[in-house]
């Protein structure tokens, strides 16, 4: 079992999947604290740069619009899921 930081490292790269696929929404990221999750690679820090603390603030806390925003962490999602795996099992 992988320590609880890199677990939470996977857990974000299959966030990220899941959100490419159209399983979740843009919105559905500021749950689960997904911003406060501690990153190592440049490709972490781009996606979870753009998460907010709530799906109520995405202006005020990033300074984007909604559809700017969404695209935006779309392409920080492709990003992270196409740079080479953290460890087994991601």
């Amino acid at each position: 079992m992988p320590d609880p930081g890199l677990a939470r490292r996977h857990a974000l790269r299959r966030l990220a999947a899941r959100l490419i696929n159209g399983e979740i929404d843009p919105a559905d990221l500021a749950t689960d604290d997904w911003w406060e999750t501690e990153v190592e690679t440049v490709e972490e820090q781009s996606f979870v740069g753009l998460i907010p603390q709530c799906g109520c603030c995405i202006e005020y806390t990033l300074g984007s619009d909604q559809r700017t925003w969404a695209a935006e962490l779309r392409i920080a999602a492709l990003a992270l899921t196409s740079s080479p795996p953290i460890g087994p099992g991601c």
